[in-house]
């Protein structure tokens, strides 16, 4: 039996798009990442919320929080960093046995952006 797990995690950073009109000035915002994976369900999970959490926190959320982003991303855009997260996540989910099926990043209460991978 199959299911998908998504777990909430927070960071805050600031950023700013170059030669953008209204957020070309440094800023900050308190970003919601939710992770969401699949996978088969054994030994009654999916996979542990714990180790999830370890794997998010030491691939993304120790990286990106209280962070200039522009210091790690030439263009900091949602779409951008969240396939930045993608890709940080993918393998050592896969390691874990499950497979990454979205990101969804929440700049603020109004504006998100989902990215669901390279699909076929």
């Amino acid at each position: 039996m199959k299911g998908i797990i998504v777990k909430k995690f927070t960071f805050e950073a600031a950023h700013f798009l170059p030669k953008h009109p209204t957020c070309g000035q440094v800023h900050g915002h308190s970003f919601v990442l939710k992770v969401s994976v699949k996978g088969e369900i054994k030994n009654h999970f999916v996979i542990d919320f714990y180790d999830l959490k370890a794997i998010v926190n030491n691939y993304v959320i120790d990286k990106l929080d209280h962070r200039l982003l522009n210091d790690i991303f030439e263009y900091p855009s949602c779409e951008d960093i969240s396939v930045w997260i993608w890709n940080q996540l993918k393998e050592p989910l896969e390691l874990s046995g499950v497979e990454l099926q979205r990101i969804k990043l929440q700049e603020t209460v109004d504006n998100y952006f989902c990215y669901y991978g390279e699909r076929d």
